[in-house]
Order: structure tokens, then sequence, then C-alpha cells
């Protein structure tokens, strides 16, 4: 579906942002900002130095409304290596409020933007993500998703839902979120047709592709009763997820996900077992949805507290779709416990730390 805007604040007026980087969070929001489109964030994404954030906010209202509009990263970055912004920065400590918060603000404004440099996604937006793709929000990215965060790699790359990938950055996205603005002095002569991101209309006008038809195939099905689905790192506590397949089909529970057997194929971290469908790792993935989905109960295995960002996206997924998820030990991530809770309590569902 193409959605070209026509007006300053067609469609998108409130902007939540999410990311592992302060300096490009307060960046993306003065850029914001500078088109007049209000953007929201957790307030622990703040930067104890005035001047390198008026150095941001200078950078970026240049860019909003006097520089060239096509440049990469890579630019970018030059740009704020040469003023002194680094390129990292450490991440806040986030309390379970702060994740609440994030959350529904996310949920409340009219597209999210995640600042992920280098790719990297950490563990509590991979959870947001997951809460926000089951609630079908749209979700831009600053970077192309790493391969080595292999599921959002697959939507991404796929780019046929609310997730979409910035080939420019940063005006790609504002030629999205702010046109006319900075096309209002600018007359193409361009024909009509697509070139890379940019739409030109008969009419001339110009626009952005905005791909927000949902991917993971999946649909809440029937629930079947006295059923289980287990989720776990599959390198990193498949012992765990089997130990606790056994004990629960000896107590005439069915396991409906994962379906385990020997193993087909471990490639660059992702698990393939024979009974699985599909080599596909996305098909592979929408089909353990859907099981979870059926599922009466969820098992989170996280042996020593571990949960890696797979798993904590299928987490903020199910949890959206109103499934009862335990644990079997308290995950190192402490407020991972009391979001799931509270959101449960949203969804009328309980939620309880399993032990054994």
């Amino acid at each position: 579906m193409i959605k070209l805007r026509k007006e300053l604040t067609d469609n998108y007026e409130s902007i939540a942002l999410l990311g592992n980087n302060n300096y490009d969070i307060i960046f993306m929001n003065y850029l914001f900002l500078s088109q007049n489109i209000n953007s929201y964030y957790c307030n622990k994404y703040s930067i104890d130095d005035e001047n390198k954030e008026n150095i941001l906010k200078n950078i970026a209202y240049y860019f909003g409304t006097r520089a060239p509009i096509i440049i990469n990263d890579k630019s970018l970055r030059k740009i704020f290596k040469d003023n002194g912004i680094p390129k990292t920065s450490v991440l806040p400590e986030l309390l379970p409020e702060d994740i609440i918060n994030q959350i529904n603000m996310c949920l409340k404004s009219d597209a999210v933007y995640v600042c992920n440099s280098n790719g990297k996604l950490d563990t509590c937006t991979m959870f947001i993500l997951g809460y926000l793709m089951a609630m079908k929000q749209e979700i831009f990215f600053w970077c192309d998703i790493d391969k080595s965060e292999w599921l959002m790699s697959c939507i991404s790359t796929r780019n046929n839902n609310g997730y979409k990938e910035i080939i420019q950055f940063p005006l790609e996205i504002i030629r999205t979120l702010a046109y006319p603005y900075l096309f209002q002095n600018i007359k193409t002569n361009l024909k009509p047709g697509k070139y890379r991101e940019l739409i030109i209309t008969k009419e001339r006008s110009i626009g952005i592709d905005r791909n927000t038809e949902f991917n993971l195939e999946v649909e809440n099905q029937d629930i079947k009763k006295n059923t289980f689905s287990l989720l776990g790192s599959l390198n990193k506590q498949l012992e765990c997820i089997k130990e606790n397949a056994i004990h629960l089909k000896n107590n005439g529970y069915e396991i409906l996900a994962p379906k385990l057997s020997n193993i087909k194929t471990d490639k660059n971290g992702f698990i393939i077992f024979e009974s699985d469908i599909s080599d596909n790792p996305i098909i592979i993935e929408s089909n353990f949805i859907e099981n979870c989905l059926k599922s009466e109960n969820i098992i989170v295995c996280n042996k020593d507290g571990y949960i890696g960002n797979t798993v904590m996206f299928e987490i903020g997924y199910l949890l959206a779709k109103h499934k009862n998820i335990e644990f079997i030990q308290n995950p190192n991530n402490h407020w991972l416990i009391e979001v799931v809770e509270y959101f449960s309590k949203i969804n009328n569902a309980k939620s309880l730390t399993h032990k054994r």
C-alpha cells in the first residue's frame, strides 16, 4: 500500500523513540522537533553534558532545515566525531515502571523509531518490540538489523510489515515523516516512478512507500486444554527445555512447541530440528508462535536466569496476546517479572514465577 504524505502533520504527529544510544535518541528528538513533530522517550536517556546536547541540537536543526537531503550513517557519524559526539553511550538502568511507560508511550504514538546503532538491539528493546509487533504498531529503524539478531533480521529483510528499513539515514525517515517541508523549495525533474525509497507521482509529489503489512502470519486460534509451550534459547537452554518437556509429559500434558527431535542443522546459532516444517527461520518462528498461541500455558526455560534476545521478543509478543507466562527461575533481567505481572493483570491473566 502506498501512502504519500501531503501535509506536514499528515498521519504522523508524534513519534516514540527507543534505542541503545543516548546521543542518537537526543539527536532524533531534535531532528523531529525541527519538523514540528513531537517525539517522546524515556527521560533516563539523557545527556549530562549541556555542550554536547547543544551540538546535537544544532546538527539536527541544520539537517532538518538547510542541509542536503541525502546523507548516510557513515557521513553522519563523521560529523558527530568531528564535533566530539561519541559513537556509543552507556545504557541507563531501567526500572519496571520505565519499561511499562515506554510501552504505553509507544502505543499512544503514531509510530515508533528505533535508534539501533550498528544494528544492535538490547534485550529490553527486543521485549518492547515483541509487544509492539503483536499490537501491529508501525516501527522504523535507524540501521539495518545485525544478522546476529536472526529473528529481527529475517523480519526486516522481508520488509513486508510494520518494520521499515532505513536505507539513507537520517533524512530518509524525515522524507517519510515530514514531507513536504524539506521539498517545498525543490522542483524535481525526475520522471514519475520509484527511485530506491523515493516515489515520484505523476503530479510530482514526493513521498515514501510505507509497508505496514504484518508478516508473522499467525492467528490466536482456539486454545488446547492441558498443553504447554516452552520458550528458551536452544543454544543455552536445550537440556533445560528437554527436562521440563519430559516432566510435563509425565504429568499428562502435551507439549505444542518446540517439537523436539534430532538436530538437523546448527548454523550461525540457529538450530533446526528434523521435525521442523521448514528450513526457513521465519517460517519456523511463525509456526512456533502459532503453537504458543494455541497453548494453555507458556513456560520460559531460563536456567541460571538467562534469557536471550529472541526469547525476550517472544515473551513480549505472547504477553501482548494475553498468554499466561511462567518462569522456572527469576530472570537476570530484574525488571521482567514485574513488567510481565503488570501487563498480565491488564490482560486478566495471571503470571507466576514457576520454580522446580
